[in-house]
């Protein structure tokens, strides 16, 4: 395989997981379903962050986090500062999350969704569309179960195994 295949075939499968997780975000969610939704788009883009830093950035959040902004119809830049502040977040914790197994990089992602929400939640507040609750950071719970799910799932495909916690 030459270099140019290979090329396009990253590019393919990184736009084609990131769309997917963007049309996942337009099912008609309700009830309980929609209160521990997952930020399909935001673990996507996080695992590329993790994975490929040098295609998948800020550029790429903050346009990502204006779809997002659009779909959900919140303040315009609600989502795309939240998803900057989590790139940023996982390109720092980069080197750390790697050498982890899924549970454990699920465990130490939880704090950056958190702060996902958090941020989201402070732009709902400057933008006067405060939340009704804290119902808003229940999605943290789902991301956090999404990411852990879809990297062992990886890690078994790609024959890696399941690794026992050490």
């Amino acid at each position: 395989m030459n270099v140019a295949t290979e090329t396009s075939g990253r590019w393919r499968r990184i736009v084609g997981s990131l769309t997917l997780a963007v049309l996942l975000e337009q099912l008609p969610w309700s009830g309980l379903a929609m209160v521990l939704r997952p930020d399909f788009v935001l673990v996507a883009l996080l695992f590329w962050v993790l994975q490929q830093p040098q295609r998948v950035g800020f550029g790429t959040a903050f346009c990502l986090g204006l779809i997002a902004d659009f779909q959900d119809g919140a303040a315009l830049g609600q989502h795309a500062i939240a998803y900057v502040v989590g790139v940023y977040l996982v390109l720092y914790l980069r080197l750390r999350l790697l050498q982890f197994d899924p549970f454990r990089q699920a465990a130490q992602l939880f704090p950056v969704f958190t702060a996902v929400q958090l941020v989201v939640l402070l732009g709902g507040w400057l933008a006067v569309n405060p939340p009704a609750g804290l119902a808003i950071l229940m999605p943290v719970l789902g991301s956090t179960v999404l990411w852990y799910l879809s990297a062992l799932v990886l890690r078994l495909w790609h024959g890696k195994g399941a690794q026992e916690p050490h």
